[in-house]
């Protein structure tokens, strides 16, 4: 993946990258699965010797020293999550983005997408700095649609999703366009939040919507269920409220018994990674699923969990009806794969502003 030209950076705004086709939901969820089957090649570069770190995080700790106590958010955090990916893809960058928490007189925190930055793998000069909203929203979304194609398929006909917000959108975008449903579930407690999702998505899915504030009403009878809500507090789900053959897929925080789903249908984007994000950021979720793999009971066997890169590899080519869940917590190499096929459909249709850092290093070698 070469640069325009040496030391110049594309820009590349949210309309820039909506126009390079980043909203294109169906081509996202076949990047995605390619980039699975490349990680399960050792294709793929990210932290740690397993390769499955979310990120590196900075958290703000309890406690600061004045006067930054005074002006900085216990509990904020700061990631950086990079990655290289190898095949056609062959690109490698970092998304960079901040979450803040509340203070006491706001009703929420502060919010600002993040950005993503890739450079030439071969003379790491940078090539883009890019909004990474849309990207790192649609390619959430498109991993519920990829989960569901490898565990429901052609029986799913009624998907649910939790939480209406950006990824809550890009998930009902995703899983219409891989999936032959007849309708769409979309729940939040306040139930005029849902019906604006309806209002605001029909258009744009073929499958008929449905709006609910009873999150039993919403996932009873779905074949599909993805939780996609925020974690304050993060939904709740029975599972004796799902049937025998359907599947949870888990996006944003959730509070479900694992015991709950066949013991044999328990999947992850990869093993590790649960365990990784609950030490660094910490989901109820993560949490039940760390005690799981590694509490005094371990109840279920790390190696016993299965997961989407072996599926996507055909390594995995158990059954996958039943009661399933499957954790994605979102990986690096999703944002860098998905991002490199956007930076490269701008780059052919000239979209964006090229800007310059330099002409001539300043501190050049001086002899």
């Amino acid at each position: 993946m070469k640069p325009d030209c040496p030391g110049e950076v594309r820009f590349l705004s949210q309309e820039d990258v909506i126009e390079a086709g980043a909203t294109d939901a169906g081509r996202c969820v076949d990047r995605m699965d390619a980039v699975f089957e490349l990680y399960d090649r050792d294709r793929v570069v990210m932290g740690e010797n397993g390769h499955y770190l979310h990120g590196h995080m900075t958290t703000f700790p309890n406690g600061l020293a004045d006067p930054d106590a005074e002006r900085l958010r216990p509990g904020s955090r700061f990631g950086a999550m990079p990655a290289y990916v190898g095949g056609d893809i062959d690109a490698v960058g970092v998304k960079w983005y901040g979450s803040v928490t509340a203070r006491p007189d706001e009703e929420s925190a502060p919010r600002s997408g993040p950005i993503l930055v890739l450079s030439d793998p071969d003379t790491s000069r940078p090539l883009t700095v890019m909004d990474g909203a849309v990207v790192s929203s649609m390619r959430t979304g498109s991993m519920a649609a990829l989960g569901a194609r490898y565990l429901q398929g052609e029986r799913a006909t009624t998907a649910t999703v939790l939480g209406p917000g950006a990824v809550g959108q890009a998930s009902a975008l995703a899983l219409d366009a891989i999936l032959s449903l007849a309708e769409i579930r979309i729940y939040h407690p306040e139930r005029w939040k849902a019906t604006a999702f309806r209002d605001a998505m029909r258009e744009r899915v073929s499958a008929r919507i449905t709006a609910t504030d009873s999150i039993r009403e919403a996932v009873s009878g779905a074949d599909v269920t993805v939780a996609a809500a925020s974690p304050n507090p993060p939904p709740r789900i029975d599972a004796s409220w799902l049937g025998d053959d359907s599947t949870v897929i888990q996006l944003g925080d959730l509070r479900v018994d694992l015991h709950g789903f066949d013991a044999d249908r328990i999947f992850c984007d990869v093993r590790r990674h649960p365990l990784e994000f609950e030490r660094q950021v910490g989901w109820e979720f993560t949490a039940a699923y760390t005690a799981a793999v590694e509490g005094d009971d371990h109840p279920l066997a790390l190696s016993d969990v299965r997961t989407l890169h072996e599926l996507a590899a055909g390594i995995d080519t158990e059954p996958t009806a039943g009661r399933s869940i499957l954790s994605s917590l979102g990986l690096p190499m999703e944002d860098i794969a998905w991002g490199a096929e956007v930076y490269r459909n701008a780059v052919a249709d000239g979209l964006g502003r090229t800007l310059s850092f330099r002409s001539e290093p300043h501190f050049g070698t001086p002899y």
